[in-house]
Formats: structure tokens, C-alpha cells, sequence
């Protein structure tokens, strides 16, 4: 999950309507803001339900680009209550107290808590716990995940061999843009990507302007 700026300010009857749907796509980076899978199959998600804030059903700034598989699994009783909330994107920078990392060898997605604070700390465990219901299929039924971290292989090997390339060649300024493209939050699973970079003191010397 990445921090998401939200810049779009559109007028409304229903959140089903086309403007909305445009803005979201937009603020969002036709990305999901939970699994970060940049996708067209999307829905528009309350993150806080409909059934129990329903004065919330049409506030712009509580509708969120989701994709389909993430809001399947997504389970109900999320952000019905303090008990049960999670970081919400929008207004909090979430790769400040959770970190996301492949697992190749156990080929699972690691998912640790980085900063404790204790005005968010059940937020930030709730977080957690849910993607590891994303990522890992953790108390769910859903295969989803399998497919999930086949793609997070495939755009992580694709990074890597991009920082590796960088490492090896004299000619880097074709190879940086490529670089800061992946690095960008509207890249692919772009939190996974920078925190490889936060994560090796050489590249963080030579990359951390980009994040």
C-alpha cells in the first residue's frame, strides 16, 4: 500500500457515475489501493461500508479504486468499528510502519510492521493481518493470491535485472528513467520495489531521491 494524493475534486449524484469512476482511475493510477495491482477490472470500494456509514455512500473521499479479487476477499466487518480499522491510504504514508517483501525461497510476501506509534498500532496490526489475507491467502478461501504473487515475481525479477543493468553498464541515464519509473507509486507493486531499495545501504545512495 502506498501513500495516494488525492487531487480530483468531481461533482456527483451517485458514486456509480462515470466522473467519479474517471477521477478514481486518476487519484489512483488505475491501481488498487490495497494489493497495488495496476488493473482496468475494478470496483468502486467504501472503505468505510455502505451498510454502516451510509451518510459515507457518496463522499468522494471515502470511495477507492479496488480491484476485483481484492474486494471479493475484502472481509465485511473491515473498518466497521475502532476495533477493526485499518491505515487508510489517503491520509496516512503506510510504507512508514509496513513493510512488504518477496519471499522467493518460501514464495511468500513478508509483511512487517518498521515504526510503532501508539495512536496507529492497532490500526497498523489490523493492516497487516489483512494483507496477509491478500498476499498470503490467509483465513481465506481464495486462491487469488497464487496469481497475485506470480505477478509480484514477474515485475520484481523485471526491477532487479533493471538495478543490475544499472550496476554494469557505463551508459545509465536510459536505464535511471527506467528505473524511477518503477519506483514511482503509480508503478506496479511499487512498494515491494522501494523498499529493496530502502534496504541495501548502496542503492539507497543512489536511488533514495527517486522515492
Amino acid at each position: 500500500m502506498v501513500k495516494v494524493d488525492r487531487r480530483e475534486n468531481p461533482i456527483f449524484q451517485a458514486y456509480s457515475e462515470k466522473n467519479v469512476i474517471d477521477s478514481l482511475k486518476v487519484d489512483f493510477k488505475k491501481k488498487c489501493y490495497l494489493c497495488e495491482e495496476v488493473t482496468r477490472h475494478f470496483e468502486v470500494d467504501h472503505f468505510y461500508p455502505q451498510k454502516y456509514y451510509y451518510h459515507l455512500i457518496n463522499d468522494y473521499l471515502n470511495l477507492f479504486y479496488c480491484c476485483q479479487k481484492c474486494n471479493k476477499i475484502k472481509p465485511k466487518k473491515i473498518n466497521t468499528d475502532s476495533d477493526n480499522e485499518i491505515l487508510n491510504c489517503c491520509d496516512i504514508d503506510i510504507e512508514k510502519y509496513i513493510k512488504l517483501k518477496l519471499n522467493l525461497r518460501e514464495c511468500i510476501v513478508e509483511i512487517e510492521q518498521v515504526e510503532t506509534t501508539l495512536e496507529l498500532d492497532k490500526k497498523i496490526k489490523n493492516t497487516i493481518e489483512f494483507l496477509h489475507r491478500i498476499y498470503n491467502g490467509k483465513n481465506s478461501k481464495s486462491n487469488s493470491c497464487e496469481d497475485l504473487r506470480d505477478d509480484i515475481i514477474e515485475n520484481i525479477d523485471s526491477f532487479r535485472k533493471k538495478i543490475n543493468r544499472y550496476s554494469s553498464t557505463k551508459l545509465k541515464r536510459a536505464i535511471i528513467e527506467e528505473i524511477k519509473e518503477d519506483l514511482n507509486i503509480g508503478s506496479a507493486y511499487s512498494s515491494f520495489k522501494r523498499w529493496i531499495i530502502r534496504d541495501n545501504p548502496t542503492l539507497t545512495k543512489q536511488f533514495k531521491k527517486y522515492i
